[in-house]
């Protein structure tokens, strides 16, 4: 099977419309079936009700899944999650700050979206993350299509292949932060 046959075998749902159809213990069930052994966090924001569930009830974030039928089991196998956020440009030069906000170079807060999760399950054979990114980007057009805003920042693990990922074409991402002893780097995406 290929990359492509296997990403569009998947089901892409949003937590939200779970959450409408079926008891919140039958979608924790669900969600505990995603692992991911090299980002803990990324297991642990899905898994525990007070995070992945919570967010979304109180419309803080949105969460899409991708299910794959495993020998009659539902399983996820990736997702994402996106949100608003009011991004801090202390730190920042005053020409990123003005190429970000668009107007003003000394703007403090500047409004942008978030992906706030994105990745795989340790156990999916197939590299869909270029997928999952385009459809993260594609989910927060449809709003920029309807509200505006500049740009996309996320919060990447400081791992050089990673950083390559995001930074390399189609993707484009350029990072904020400079400082190579963080756990994270701030990275952004120009809407405009």
């Amino acid at each position: 099977m290929t990359i492509k046959d296997y990403y569009n075998s998947l089901s892409f749902v949003a937590l939200n419309e779970l959450l409408k159809q079926h008891p919140q213990k039958k979608i924790e069930k669900l969600l505990s079936t995603f692992k991911c052994i090299k980002n803990p966090d990324l297991e642990e924001f899905l898994i525990t009700p007070d995070k992945a569930i919570q967010s979304e009830k109180r419309a803080i974030t949105r969460t899409y899944l991708y299910l794959e039928l495993q020998d009659r089991d539902v399983i996820v196998v990736a997702y994402f999650t996106i949100t608003l956020k009011a991004l801090h440009t202390d730190g920042l030069s005053k020409s990123i700050i003005k190429k970000l906000d668009g107007i003003d170079k000394n703007r403090e807060i500047i409004p942008c979206y978030l992906i706030a999760q994105l990745g795989k399950t340790t156990y999916c054979k197939y590299k869909i993350g270029q997928n999952i990114l385009d459809d993260a980007i594609a989910t927060i057009r449809e709003s920029y299509q309807i509200i505006g805003g500049r740009f996309i920042i996320l919060d990447s693990v400081n791992i050089q292949e990673v950083i390559e990922f995001y930074k390399n074409e189609p993707n484009s991402f350029v990072l904020l932060d400079q400082n190579s002893q963080k756990q994270n780097v701030k990275m952004y995406y120009p809407l405009t």
